[in-house]
């Protein structure tokens, strides 16, 4: 048990990381780099979503105050950190307005309803990017469990996305749901560095970081991927967040660089 005049410590439990590169997953990066960002204590553990409560990830366990808790959801975490000022507001500390807080959380429903779903229909529905996505979630395996464990998230996935909708559309429609996003998000950040102008990153803006650098860490969404690297807003974007709270990204700090 933690003594209560310990420091808070995070165990973020997601999908498995390479070092020192993004996570694999948007929402468990999303919430890295809200514990990044915070200055928490933290650490990360690779797992499987079957292990997390709600069948998916992240989860994470917090201690303090002498007790550990298990909380699933990335944005339940967040808010359960905020609530127990176990962190500060990046809304707070960025001085937002009610305004400028509800188009945050309206922009965080496009990036994390439409632009996820988008990412994974390019990931999982389209052959070519599936074949570098097969081999950079299931590549360490060996061959059997490789070729079901394919199999399995393979049918599971692309049967989801057909449920939600997303499956249903074709390649070019669900580019064109990406390049939607990705304009509205280059006028959003357009002439100044965060996306309400003020001089601290807020909740919106580590989250659109989160999703961006898990999107630009793999080969299987090259077309957002190409978009992100020539957008003259959001590439500068990446590059100033990656250099200051994630330094040791150095490939993708070399990728955005060189485009």
């Amino acid at each position: 048990m933690t003594s209560s005049l310990e420091s808070p410590h995070v165990v973020l439990l997601g999908a498995r990381k390479e070092p020192n590169q993004p996570s694999r997953s948007g929402f468990c990066q999303k919430l890295e780099t809200y514990l990044r960002y915070s200055k928490i204590s933290y650490e990360h553990r690779d797992t499987y979503p079957y292990k997390g409560p709600k069948g998916k990830v992240p989860y994470a366990e917090i201690t303090h105050d002498g007790q550990t808790v298990t909380i699933p959801d990335s944005h339940f975490i967040i808010q359960y950190l905020v609530e127990k000022e176990l962190i500060k507001d990046p809304d707070e500390l960025a001085s937002l307005t009610a305004a400028q807080k509800a188009e945050s959380r309206a922009f965080q429903a496009y990036v994390e309803e439409v632009l996820y779903y988008a990412i994974v229909y390019d990931r999982w529905c389209i052959d070519a990017n599936y074949v570098v996505v097969e081999q950079e979630t299931f590549g360490g395996l060996w061959w059997p469990m490789r070729s079901f464990m394919s199999w399995f998230f393979h049918r599971r996935v692309t049967g989801l996305l057909y449920s939600a909708g997303m499956g249903r559309h074709s390649p070019g429609e669900v580019h064109r749901l990406q390049r939607e996003v990705l304009e509205a998000l280059e006028v959003k950040y357009a002439g100044h560095k965060y996306f309400h102008g003020g001089e601290l990153p807020s909740r919106i803006d580590l989250t659109v970081y989160g999703f961006l650098a898990n999107i630009l860490m793999t080969g299987g969404s090259p077309y957002f991927t190409a978009l992100i690297l020539g957008s003259k807003v959001l590439r500068p974007f990446v590059e100033e967040m990656t250099g200051s709270l994630f330094p040791e990204y150095e490939d993708l700090l070399g990728k955005v660089r060189s485009s």
